[in-house]
């Protein structure tokens, strides 16, 4: 008896064939369980720095592993990763974690001191730009001292404490400086000590064993300096220029190796309408034009393949790779002249608004007449990354990145919480 096999379309495959798709289909199924449980957790959470619902995005990694980055706070991304029990930095934050916070310094000094000393230098350091908590400034008549002191420690990123032959060994002090220093040990504030009057021999041993440099409010360059180093400006002197294809990393793309920013931004450049496929290009290429060797070009290739971003052909004689739609819905924004996630809650907010269920994304242009279909298509994958609305592909698609979407409550709460 002769045994025939075949797939789900009918037609006829060997028995490997056929494990195979078996196989495939599997992988898939676990894939799918895995994206819809990071996503069902994710709705169940609000950032707490923003008091909203923050967009998810899941990404397919190879055969067998999930890329999570989500547009929420690193306190959201480290809420996520505890919900899924999965490690820490499995799930990425792309807000910016490198806006620094504005200085707030906390002045801790003897009241003998205020007029001629921390009154004038809290007067420069606000003049400076530097937010500074200083009791005669904060607390009012009537309010509790404790009270207000503990507000001012909870704020400050600096605590500085003038030391003088009026403030060494005042209780009061003294207590200031004790909170100071368990706030620098717990990371919330840098303690720094400012001598004026007093040798470093004369100070406790604790304070010994830190820098604590002298104060004079003549020296107009010191204290500049001070502001500076409290602002976060480097003493470094300046490096020499880097290769062309390095740049200053834009805000919120710190966790990017340079190399792997520089070949997502020629692929963003060089993409006619933002969809998959768009461009096909070849490592040797991509090298020629920023300036760099290809073994760079290879390493970032492989950071972006890993983030689910590109992917490449696996004939290693062509090198050719190609983007992804997230690769634009990470990037785009970064280096073309629109806010893809702006344009995202734009769509929603009319297909919702307009009471919308489907439709197909020819006629939904229309209603956005100054866009072209690079625009159009980086918001609608933003919307589909973020599974945020339900996306229809089929062949011949025209430039557009789908050929349809439908409104699911995912679109409606997007739009409640940007609206």
């Amino acid at each position: 008896m002769k045994v025939e096999f075949r797939d789900g379309s009918g037609r006829k495959v060997s028995i490997d064939k056929l494990f195979d798709n078996i196989r495939e289909k599997a992988v898939e199924a676990a894939i799918t369980h895995l994206e819809h449980k990071a996503r069902n957790a994710a709705s169940a959470l609000i950032d707490p720095e923003t008091g909203r619902h923050a967009v998810v995005f899941v990404r397919p990694k190879e055969e067998t592993q999930l890329v999570m980055s989500t547009k929420g706070s690193p306190a959201f991304a480290r809420e996520l990763e505890r919900r899924l029990g999965v490690e820490k930095g499995a799930v990425r934050s792309m807000m910016d974690e490198s806006k620094a916070k504005s200085p707030i310094v906390y002045l801790a000094h003897g009241s003998p001191d205020h007029k001629t000393l921390a009154r004038p230098f809290a007067e420069r350091l606000m003049q400076g730009g530097v937010e500074v908590w200083l009791d005669a400034w904060e607390i009012g008549s009537g309010d509790s001292v404790r009270q207000k002191m503990d507000e001012g420690l909870g704020d400050c990123t600096h605590f500085i404490v003038l030391l003088t032959p009026n403030s060494i060994g005042r209780p009061w002090v003294e207590t200031e400086i004790d909170a100071g220093f368990v706030r620098a040990v717990e990371g919330h504030s840098k303690f720094i000590g400012l001598r004026t009057g007093v040798s470093v021999s004369q100070l406790s041993p604790f304070l010994q064993s830190r820098r604590c440099p002298e104060l004079d409010l003549n020296d107009t360059l010191a204290v500049d300096e001070l502001i500076a180093e409290l602002h976060g400006v480097s003493r470094k002197p300046a490096r020499g220029p880097a290769p062309r294809y390095v740049k200053s990393v834009p805000p919120g793309l710190q966790f990017w190796a340079p190399s792997a920013i520089a070949v997502a931004e020629y692929l963003v450049r060089a993409s006619k309408h933002g969809t998959k496929f768009d461009p096909q290009v070849l490592m040797g290429e991509v090298a020629e034009a920023l300036g760099m060797p290809e073994a760079d070009v290879r390493l970032a290739v492989l950071d972006l393949e890993e983030a689910g971003l590109i992917e490449k052909s696996r004939e290693m004689r062509a090198a050719r790779f190609w983007p992804q739609p997230g690769l634009f819905v990470e990037f785009d924004s970064h280096f073309l002249d629109f806010d893809n996630e702006q344009d995202a809650i734009a769509v929603a907010n009319w297909v919702v608004s307009n009471d919308v269920k489907s439709i197909s994304i020819a006629d939904l242009s229309k209603n956005f007449p100054d866009w072209q279909p690079r625009r159009m298509n980086s918001a609608l994958s933003f919307l589909e990354e973020g599974a945020l609305i339900n996306a229809q592909h089929t062949i011949g698609q025209g430039p557009w990145a789908m050929r349809s979407l439908s409104v699911s409550d995912r679109t409606r709460r997007f739009v409640r919480d940007n609206g």
